[in-house]
């Protein structure tokens, strides 16, 4: 496994199209913020439901136009009597509960798989700081190591994440890609469980882990079981990530919440402000209530605050979408293999870092050191001036 040198695959940096400046979470710290992020549009909850706003907006107006003149008197009579019913419908129906708990459910989920997503930081830089120093074929081991702990992740969130399936749909884009080598898939594609291929990495790990041990290459013998300790806990830290993302929020809970919200909205279409007849036989009614039955404002309110409180938490519980607010898991990709980059690097004793960390040694800041005379000195001005003056005795 070590002695195909040749065969090895150095990982390269990758950029992403989004900047950190597109992540940027609105705040409220300066004058007008407030007023940006009610009306701002990426993102926003409008940009999600500004469709079911139209529809239910031209199904209320084209009810009241029917209603108004499309019926006859006897029809209006029964449709003042269905929307008196719906009225009482909706102000009776209790949904604010129903929407708090599914919400509070799935943030708690949200916040439960964030928690466990597995990092490939700590792993790598353990490995690489725990590994002697122009050993035979040390970086190139290294490089294997940190290439196959991103490898394992990437499979991991192939399985849970459907941007970065579709993205690499299959093993041959991931080789294209540098993660994988033509053997190396081939040995991946004879296992028929997709969970069992990042599974199989691991091991190739724990084999290599064991092999630096029998040669003596760590520092220390107590290295190897503390990179062991490390590697394992990546590998908790991956089935925990399957397991939250795969043991979804129970459908009867969405199908319930579902159904109240758009039952909600169905009975909020036909709910009317009652009129009422004169004495000519004609129906009479205020012009306020006219307007209402063509603009209907407290009944669209409510229903898609409803509506909007059940995309929230639907988006909630499905947090590796393809929603401009889910997590950007090719994003974190490309960090990871950036991260490892860094990070292999480190094994080099000429490494940029380190040229870095010596020259600031050598050549160390009189700037700062000045500060740290200055603060010194005046640190003992104060002690030397809090010091009680005797007075001399007359």
């Amino acid at each position: 496994m070590i002695s195909r040198v040749g065969e090895r695959l150095r990982l390269k940096k990758k950029s992403s199209s989004k900047g950190y400046s597109d992540f940027a979470s609105p705040t409220a710290s300066e004058f007008g913020d407030i007023i940006k992020t009610v009306f701002r549009w990426k993102g926003s909850i409008y940009s999600h439901i500004w469709k079911e706003f139209l529809i239910y907006i031209t199904f209320y107006i084209s009810i009241t136009l029917l209603a108004d003149f499309g019926l006859t008197d006897n029809s209006r009579d029964h449709f003042e009597d269905v929307a008196a019913y719906c009225s009482s419908f909706v102000s009776s129906l209790q949904i604010v509960l129903l929407l708090g708990f599914f919400t509070s459910t799935a943030m708690q989920r949200w916040f439960s798989i964030v928690q466990v997503m597995p990092g490939t930081s700590k792993v790598t830089a353990y490995f690489v700081h725990s590994l002697k120093e122009n050993q035979p074929e040390g970086m190139q081991i290294v490089q294997q190591y940190a290439r196959w702990i991103v490898l394992s992740w990437t499979l991991v969130f192939r399985m849970i994440c459907p941007g970065l399936k579709e993205a690499y749909p299959d093993l041959m884009c991931l080789q294209n890609e540098g993660l994988l080598l033509e053997h190396e898939r081939l040995e991946l594609e004879m296992e028929q469980n997709a969970k069992s291929q990042s599974l199989v990495v691991i091991n190739w790990n724990l084999a290599l882990l064991r092999v630096c041990a029998r040669r003596n290459m760590f520092y220390v013998p107590a290295d190897y079981t503390r990179n062991l300790d490390c590697l394992m806990l990546f590998k908790k830290n991956c089935n925990n990530a399957i397991k939250f993302a795969t043991k979804n929020i129970p459908s009867a809970l969405i199908q319930v919440v579902t159904l109240a919200v758009y039952s909600y909205g169905l009975a909020s279409l036909m709910a009317r402000t009652p009129t009422a007849r004169a004495d000519d036989g004609t129906w009479k009614g205020k012009p306020v209530f006219t307007v209402i039955g063509y603009i209907p404002i407290t009944n669209v309110v409510k229903f898609f605050l409803f509506y909007s409180w059940l995309k929230f938490g639907r988006m909630a519980s499905h947090p590796f979408g393809d929603d401009e607010d889910d997590i950007d898991v090719i994003r974190l990709m490309y960090s990871h293999i950036e991260d490892a980059v860094r990070l292999q690097s480190l094994y080099v004793d000429t490494s940029p870092i380190e040229k870095v960390a010596m020259t600031s040694i050598s050549n160390p800041s009189h700037l700062w050191i000045d500060h740290a005379k200055i603060r010194e000195k005046s640190e003992k001005r104060t002690v030397s001036s809090n010091i009680p003056v005797q007075e001399s005795e007359l």
